[in-house]
């Protein structure tokens, strides 16, 4: 799956200890939050319902943002990106959109993949 470069984002630089310093790491996220919507009332750190998705669909998104907080990572739930489409949960440290998939098409996941700014991960309930 093959996606133009100027549709992704580009990872900041990492230290010369091959980690990410916090100032690289707070402009990497700011660069991700610039892709989503303003109007659709963006909050990191917190897990928002869709009262159109199932019990079990919201439950392991709360799963996984919980342990996205416990390892220190920030998030954003049901982000609504400007050129179209909303994703369950962004992961802001990890570049990554995640994807919870029970009944979702096959064409409806590559038109995603094909379209998301950031790398999907589908997490199969």
């Amino acid at each position: 799956m093959e996606t133009s470069r100027s549709n992704r984002v580009h990872k900041t630089r990492k230290g010369e200890d091959g980690e990410m310093n916090q100032k690289n790491l707070a402009i990497q996220r700011n660069n991700i939050r610039r892709l989503l919507k303003h109007s659709s009332n963006i909050h990191t750190n917190c897990i928002r319902l869709n009262i159109g998705n199932t019990d079990e669909h919201e439950e392991k998104k709360f799963r996984l943002c919980r342990a996205f907080k416990k390892a220190g990572q920030h998030f954003i739930c049901e982000a609504e990106f400007i050129k179209g489409g909303r994703a369950d949960i962004i992961n802001l440290d990890r570049m990554l959109i995640y994807e919870i998939v029970k009944s979702e098409s096959k064409e409806s996941l590559e038109l995603k993949a094909h379209t998301y700014p950031l790398p999907i991960i589908k997490v199969y309930i």
